[in-house]
């Protein structure tokens, strides 16, 4: 009996063998991400932040995040501008790899292959000057919109009675047309509009809260097993926290000290309104906008508990009732003085705002941020 033992264990370690993946290879039989190869990708050269020429250089998160892609996948990035009309033809031609910029329709469906997760998105909206009576995009009949030429907004607007459209070549050329009075309002995309207000330190003027159209952006990948190889990447980036870094290095406007002491205050002081007999524990908290304003709110609890309102419910629905949409961070203020994480609804909630949300942490005089996105992983979304 000795004796058999170790024909049986040799037995054993040929099945294991047999049965298990080969180096290289994963659990389901494919292999693992790798493309040792140069890799052409052609883009808007105006679609700043996510790609965009400036000083000679190129620059934008979609070419900083197709390099972490790289270096999970083994590419080498060759970035192409072009007008976007241009990128179109050449990726269709077969001559690029990838494109980056695309927002999912039944068109294109039929033309590219797009990745299975989104990388940004490309809400619709309007934008007003401060001093403009528009507070609502029902009453742009009759009056001057500013849009982008051949883009998604001049396609919604084109058709529409009452309005006047006003076609410019560029996305920055038709906002300046608002800055300047030409047009009554501007509609375009708002992380590119966002931006250009943000590094042009533009005051004045604001986006109205609902948008025209919700969408996600993507990247159109030719070859199937380097789209498989990019998808497998962007899972790691997402579950290892660094597409959330990047993220916030290129559409988060960081919080300095005055403005965390600001917020923990204005909180603190909500929490004097909140009406809490039963559970005898005041909650403050306090939103910021870009804007620059604070809006606070208190717990208001009711005998029948679902009826009671967390403290950051009634500070964010005070902001957005304001038309002051726009929600840089938030704190939620306990009585003893700490910051504590928003509950799964109220993430759920700000998530629907913008995953770049700050949200303050910790204790009193020592508080931290993380993005809504860190602290919620997983969100429902209805975009396309």
């Amino acid at each position: 009996m000795r004796g058999i033992w170790p024909f049986i264990g040799f037995l054993v370690s040929i099945i294991l063998a047999a049965g298990s993946p080969a180096s290289g290879a994963l659990a389901d039989g494919s292999e693992e991400a790798s493309y040792d190869a140069d890799l052409r990708f052609v883009f808007d050269r105006d679609f700043a932040p996510f790609t965009y020429e400036e000083g000679g250089s190129l620059r934008g998160f979609e070419l900083d995040l197709l390099r972490l892609l790289g270096e999970e996948v083994g590419f080498r990035l060759i970035p192409e501008p072009m007008v976007w009309t241009e990128a179109q033809r050449t990726f269709q031609r077969g001559v690029a790899e990838v494109i980056g910029g695309l927002v999912k329709t039944e068109e294109r469906l039929a033309e590219f292959n797009f990745t299975a997760r989104p990388h940004g998105t490309f809400d619709i909206l309007t934008f007003v000057r401060d001093d403009g009576d528009v507070i609502s995009a029902d009453m742009l009949a009759g009056r001057k919109v500013a849009v982008q030429n051949g883009s998604i907004s001049f396609d919604l607007l084109k058709d529409r009675n009452g309005i006047e459209v006003l076609a410019y070549e560029s996305e920055g050329e038709a906002l300046q047309a608002l800055k300047g009075g030409e047009a009554d309002a501007f509609v375009g995309g708002g992380s590119t509009t966002r931006f250009w207000m943000r590094l042009h330190d533009d005051s004045g003027i604001r986006p109205l809260a609902t948008p025209w159209e919700m969408h996600s952006l993507y990247f159109g990948v030719r070859d199937p097993e380097l789209l498989r190889s990019i998808d497998a990447a962007m899972v790691e980036l997402l579950e290892d926290g660094r597409y959330d870094q990047l993220y916030r290095s290129w559409f988060v406007q960081e919080l300095d000290d005055s403005e965390v002491s600001a917020l923990a205050e204005a909180s603190r002081k909500a929490s004097l309104s909140a009406y809490a007999p039963y559970s005898r524990y005041p909650v403050g908290a306090a939103v910021l906008t870009s804007s620059g304003r604070i809006y606070t709110g208190c717990n208001v609890e009711n005998a029948l508990y679902g009826l009671t309102t967390s403290a950051l419910k009634v500070a964010i629905y005070k902001a957005i009732s304001e038309g002051d949409s726009e929600i840089r961070a938030v704190i939620n203020r306990l009585p003893d003085g700490r910051a504590a994480a928003p509950t799964g609804e109220e993430r759920q909630i700000l998530f629907e705002f913008g995953r770049g949300i700050l949200v303050v942490l910790g204790e009193e005089g020592n508080y931290s941020t993380k993005m809504v996105s860190e602290i919620f992983p997983y969100p429902f979304e209805m975009r396309d």
